[in-house]
């Protein structure tokens, strides 16, 4: 299939709080606006995970990792040994000293790595050994067990998952995982492809199957996997979702659109109120193209829905119903922990969701 390629600090108003009293009476967005935390004009980041509003950890092009675990008052960079070759599209932390980060591309280049003291050393997981393999994304449980999702070869979907907190991986069972339809992947946009809750549920969503979309999902730690159709279009090997956000068991929505039509707005949001079992067509983001990223606010006032992309980003905080425009800064990828920890990353840095206070 075709893949993609290269082509923030809530503000404080009320003099005298601090930011965590402030992030504390911040429920909802008002007139968000991105403020710059890391820039570089050589990086291009692609991945982002907030672990909380203090630790960022983003990833991206030429093996780069950056971190932050003072809410982006200063920034560690570093080069992932033997990676400075290729491109990492996700990134999955715990803290401020474990994170896994990895790599696309086919065969050897889709990589897995994981550190423990903070970036300073980088120990190799997994390196894949299959021609036919592009891993696209992927998303971990707890620090034991996680899985990752490929594009599709002959029919089948190559998932792998480790549950030793990646010592080893294995390939699920191709036979409890629904067939693969010709062509049908996913997006490496934004690292959110793949989603996991907690208790052992999983989702990873597809495109450019030439038919229509799907979310395949699990329940049980990847054991067995099962199937539904989203409204989402994929008619074309450039057409499907890129990203999925979970407001919780239930509430998932998935987003996308056709990358390559940047001036053009599609039918780009479906919901499911029931954990993936059935969706429903919601209000489309004002984002031309495709949504690459996305994330719901958790502790927000009211279902809050942001998504970003190279054309721009919006937000909604009816669950997408109505949509408002915030601007067209070039975001790749987002992730929140709270209304005053929402981050966003792309060419030339990180950035924070800055929100007047509001009562």
């Amino acid at each position: 299939m075709t893949r993609l390629v290269p082509l923030l600090l809530l503000a404080i108003i009320a003099t005298g709080c601090t930011t965590s009293e402030s992030s504390q009476m911040l429920t909802e967005l008002n007139d968000p606006s991105w403020e710059w935390q890391f820039q570089d004009s050589t990086a291009f980041f692609i991945g982002v995970h907030a672990v909380d509003e203090s630790t960022v950890w983003a990833a991206g092009s030429n093996g780069q990792v950056v971190r932050t675990v003072d809410g982006g008052g200063s920034w560690s960079s570093m080069i992932v040994p033997g990676a400075d070759s290729i491109q990492f599209r996700d990134v999955h932390a715990f803290d401020g000293e474990h994170a896994f980060v990895l790599s696309i591309g086919n065969g050897t280049d889709s990589r897995i790595y994981q550190t423990s003291d903070g970036g300073v050393t980088w120990e190799l997981s997994f390196q894949n050994e299959d021609e036919n393999a592009f891993f696209d994304c992927f998303s971990f449980w707890d620090p034991t067990a996680g899985f990752a999702f490929s594009d599709s070869y002959e029919g089948e979907f190559t998932l792998i998952r480790t549950r030793n907190g990646g010592q080893s991986w294995s390939r699920i069972d191709p036979e409890m995982v629904p067939d693969a339809r010709p062509g049908e992947g996913a997006f490496a946009a934004s690292g959110t492809c793949v989603q996991t809750r907690p208790g052992g549920l999983g989702w990873f969503a597809t495109g450019a199957s030439g038919v229509d979309t799907r979310v395949i999902r699990t329940k049980d730690y990847g054991a067995s996997w099962s199937e539904s159709v989203t409204p989402i279009a994929s008619l074309t090997g450039t057409q499907g979702i890129s990203t999925m956000s979970i407001l919780d068991d239930g509430h998932i929505a998935v987003l996308g659109g056709d990358f390559t039509l940047r001036d053009s707005i599609y039918t780009n949001v479906a919901l499911s109120d029931d954990g993936g079992d059935s969706w429903r067509l919601a209000a489309s983001a004002p984002i031309g193209g495709s949504v690459y990223g996305s994330t719901y606010v958790p502790g927000a006032a009211s279902p809050t829905l942001i998504g970003v992309a190279p054309t721009g980003s919006a937000y909604s905080t009816d669950n997408a119903e109505s949509w408002s425009y915030i601007d067209d800064t070039n975001f790749w990828t987002i992730s929140a922990v709270s209304v005053g920890g929402i981050w966003a990353a792309g060419p030339g840095g990180v950035a924070r969701l800055v929100s007047s206070l509001s009562n």
